[in-house]
């Protein structure tokens, strides 16, 4: 997939980066029909916002994205609607009864210690393990850093691994 200039119109990206928009947003919520009211609000944002200072839309729009999902679970206290997808991979042996308790339980738990975290740490921590990008990308994305992008996501860990109760590591992705 090509990159489109700055100057492109909302249109042009919406058709381009449609996909992108809606998979980010879907993985955030998992509800394909509110993954189409994010889509729908990012696009229509843009319309009213600078597009010259962007360097890159991927990881714009995935940012822009995955705020306006988390904005949404917020604002409609839906977290329970959250679908941790940590892996893109699909389980090799079907688990059992209490293996899929012990997820659900933990992915539960999971769910309301990202609802609790600071704003900017929810997104970096979404961006980079829900979204899967690169620490540069998430700093390009949210205008930060990428030393801040490390050590917000650094804390982001911490504050999980206190609220749920088990380690977070880096390699978890």
């Amino acid at each position: 997939m090509t990159e489109l200039p700055p100057s492109a119109e909302p249109a042009m990206l919406a058709r381009h980066y449609g996909p992108l928009v809606f998979k980010a947003a879907y993985r955030v919520l998992g509800d394909a029909s509110l993954a189409e009211d994010v889509q729908q609000e990012v696009f229509l944002r843009l319309i009213e916002t600078r597009r010259d200072a962007v360097q890159s839309w991927p990881a714009y729009l995935a940012a822009s994205a995955a705020r306006i999902a988390i904005d949404m679970l917020r604002r409609q206290q839906r977290w329970w609607r959250l679908l941790p997808q940590w892996r893109a991979q699909a389980p090799t042996a079907a688990a059992s009864a209490e293996q899929a308790g012990i997820a659900a339980e933990t992915a539960q738990r999971l769910r309301n210690a990202l609802a609790r975290l600071p704003r900017r740490e929810a997104q970096c921590f979404g961006l980079r393990y829900l979204q899967g990008l690169e620490i540069r990308a998430i700093a390009d994305a949210l205008q930060l850093s990428e030393n801040n992008v490390g050590v917000t996501l650094h804390r982001a860990r911490r504050r999980l691994e206190a609220l749920v109760g088990e380690p977070a590591r880096e390699d978890q992705q």
